[in-house]
């Protein structure tokens, strides 16, 4: 069997290109992009009919599975992308269709429970169901449908919900990135449905792809229905993520462009009627995808606890503390374990490690970089500083804010400031070498900084006393020992908060 997929850059659309692969299906992907990495790509604009027409028939697939779609909800509702919307959803499926009816090839569709306006109490079953969308992406899916049902008999029409793969952006990676960088997540619980997995969903559409049993089906993985709270829950349980999740109703959680229906069941039993196997339970889905992104959960038993991760109060900054071990000969501690601090939702990419020696009363910084921004994790070695990070993120709660931290060769503590933050530390003890490790590399021409002494941040730096001369200029500066504060020429050169860079998120 030869097929065609549309959007095969998508979630979907990746994933059945896979599936035909691993039945010898004869296979060709197409989409927007000029190359793409799959054996037997093709970019097709599926808006032009005459050229459309022309390649499709030389490829004369036996089934079109047609994944391409505008999905994204909120920025359908905006005025000046509605054509762009009409023209994605349906005047492309349209072409599509008359195509199929002229090689009398089998065409399948892929439409929404936003089809639905989410007002009755029980599932939407694929039959009986009168469409009547709340938002604009659901009408061009409602009108996607049409064009198919008047132009073929040979079709399927598909609808599906919540869905999640792996090439590409869903909810389940968005929770899990917030994760990271949150102590808690507010997700709404009054919208009910079952979420989708590709991966399930390509096999199906492929054992249909092998039938005559056309219609109009609903298809979601299995099990019990749930809302957007429920799943996020389920989530970080088998993720081991330790975020708190509050569940918030639609009007509570605030407005969006787009109206979402709250009632998403989506009844799928007419896939079993037809002689089709039901999708797994979703259960099962998010354990297989959470392997499928290496996101395994540890076993207590597996745990060796080397690392352990706190939380500031300023988010995305984090104290970390190596456990050590040690005994009369000496001490062994792991300095950085990727593998642990993942568990902990830091997903770091190291690409260069620094280090530095620096006699007492030097104060280094504040340094950002703005093109290309850095990451660090930071920590000494030989002696004691005051390690500080300064918020520069422009959207941020915290914006402006700072926080400092004792870093020892003592305490062996870390600290890890990631991108969108200034950085600095001051030398408290009579020498002290300092490591960092870096998300990106040193960019000598990008870097820029913050005054040290900005008096509307007003860092606390300890043991540090002078009056502040309207400027970076550290020569009235001293330690209280009388240590004078030294500062080089640039860093006494950077500018204050409000004339300084911001990073926007």
């Amino acid at each position: 069997m030869k097929v065609l997929v549309t959007g095969v850059t998508g979630q979907l659309g990746y994933d059945v290109y896979k599936e035909c692969l691993k039945r010898g299906y004869e296979v060709v992907g197409c989409g927007r992009k000029d190359e793409y990495n799959l054996d037997s790509y093709l970019k097709l604009d599926l808006l032009n009919f005459t050229s459309l027409e022309e390649k499709v028939k030389e490829i004369n697939p036996d089934v079109i599975i047609h994944c391409a779609a505008w999905t994204k909800v909120d920025d359908a509702e905006k005025e000046e992308n509605k054509k762009e919307v009409f023209d994605s959803n349906y005047s492309c499926t349209k072409n599509l269709a008359k195509i199929c009816h002229d090689l009398d090839a089998k065409m399948i569709y892929l439409s929404t429970d936003y089809v639905f306006d989410g007002l009755e109490n029980k599932p939407w079953h694929p039959d009986d169901a009168t469409t009547f969308p709340l938002n604009y992406y659901g009408v061009s899916k409602a009108l996607g449908e049409d064009a198919v049902k008047q132009c073929l008999d040979k079709y399927y029409i598909v609808r599906i919900s919540w869905v999640f793969g792996i090439n590409g952006k869903n909810f389940l990676k968005t929770m899990i990135n917030v994760s990271k960088n949150h102590d808690e997540v507010k997700v709404v619980n009054d919208q009910i449905g079952r979420p989708t997995y590709t991966k399930d969903l390509a096999r199906l559409l492929l054992d249909m792809s092998e039938k005559e049993e056309y219609g109009i089906y609903h298809a979601t993985n299995e099990g019990e229905y749930i809302s957007w709270y429920d799943l996020t829950k389920y989530l970080y349980q088998e993720a081991g993520i330790n975020t708190k999740v509050t569940p918030v109703t639609t009007e509570e959680y605030g407005t969006t462009l787009a109206k979402r229906p709250k009632n998403s069941r989506l009844d799928t039993s007419k896939l079993q009627e037809k002689g089709f196997e039901p999708l797994p339970n979703w259960q099962d889905a998010v354990k297989r995808y959470l392997k499928e992104l290496n996101i395994k959960k540890e076993k207590e038993s597996d745990k060796m606890s080397q690392i352990s991760v706190s939380k500031c109060p300023i988010e995305g900054l984090y104290e970390i503390m190596p456990t050590v071990h040690g005994d009369d000969r000496g001490y062994f501690m792991e300095t950085y374990n990727a593998r642990d601090l993942a568990s902990f939702g830091l997903n770091m990419n190291f690409v260069q490690d620094n280090q530095s020696c620096s006699k007492k009363g030097v104060l280094r910084g504040l340094h950002f970089q703005k093109e290309y921004p850095q990451g660090k994790l930071v920590r000494v070695i030989n002696g004691k500083v005051f390690d500080v990070a300064v918020d520069l993120r422009a959207d941020s709660n915290t914006y402006g804010k700072w926080y400092g931290v004792i870093l020892s060769a003592e305490n062996k503590k870390q600290f890890y400031i990631p991108e969108g933050f200034a950085h600095g530390f001051l030398v408290l003890s009579d020498t002290a070498e300092f490591c960092y490790k870096c998300t990106d590399f040193y960019h000598p021409g990008d870097e820029s900084g913050l005054a040290w002494n900005d008096p509307n941040i007003n860092i606390a730096w300890p043991e540090v006393v002078g009056n502040y001369p309207g400027n970076a200029v550290a020569s009235n500066y001293t330690l209280e020992d009388g240590t004078p504060l030294s500062l080089s020429e640039k860093d006494q050169k950077w500018l204050t908060l409000e004339r300084t860079f911001k990073f926007k998120r």
